[in-house]
């Protein structure tokens, strides 16, 4: 059986291919995604989107991190800051009357996100800082650890606005996802979205 037609460029289906409804937009604040191997491979995932509407974006694949690794050196050059909850964590106001700096963002499930975590000590020593969304979630199509829970892609957006205090400017981002949500959603049977994707996932 042959494969459906593929867009080159956001890997979906033609007939659900992000493209045209992708808008770009030029971000103060530089993007990087650390995206598990599982991720990549879930035709629903945020992070393309993200990557392919911000002017400055780049999505590494994880792999745990070795002592003298590319990516090791790229973390100690550049000192990002984690996006991640924590008990040392930062609010995001810690970021405030800062120049610019890059922002990396685990893109995985939360428990997938954890073990990152731990199989890379040079993670846990970044500055971290989290965020309070300011409203819940509308991923409904994957399952969440709780309702304040947010994908890649709206963590992006909610960093991002806040940071430079324009609340519009990054909304386009998630009317991309929304129209990928539901075109998903029109493909999966009422009763069966509600019993296993509009729930709050078990830690």
């Amino acid at each position: 059986m042959s494969k459906r037609p593929t867009c080159q460029t956001c890997q979906r289906a033609l007939s659900v291919c992000l493209c045209p409804h992708i808008q770009h937009v030029d971000n103060l604040w530089p993007i990087r995604i650390l995206q598990h191997a599982n991720e990549k491979k879930h035709a629903i995932g945020t992070a393309k989107i993200a990557q392919l509407s911000l002017k400055n974006c780049e999505t590494y694949l994880y792999q745990p991190i070795d002592p003298g690794s590319t990516f090791e050196q790229w973390l100690k050059k550049e000192n990002p800051v984690l996006i991640y909850p924590g008990e040392h964590a930062e609010g995001l106001d810690a970021l405030n009357n800062q120049n610019p700096r890059t922002l990396l963002l685990l893109d995985a499930s939360w428990r997938k996100s954890r073990r990152m975590l731990h199989e890379s000590p040079q993670l846990e020593q970044l500055q971290r800082v989290c965020i309070q969304p300011s409203k819940p979630s509308s991923y409904t199509i994957r399952k969440v650890p709780s309702t304040t829970s947010l994908s890649t892609l709206e963590a992006i957006v909610e960093i991002l606005s806040e940071l430079e205090n324009d609340q519009n400017k990054y909304q386009p981002l998630l009317n991309t996802m929304d129209w990928m949500i539901n075109k998903q959603i029109e493909h999966i049977d009422p009763e069966l979205f509600e019993q296993n994707y509009i729930k709050v996932e078990k830690k």
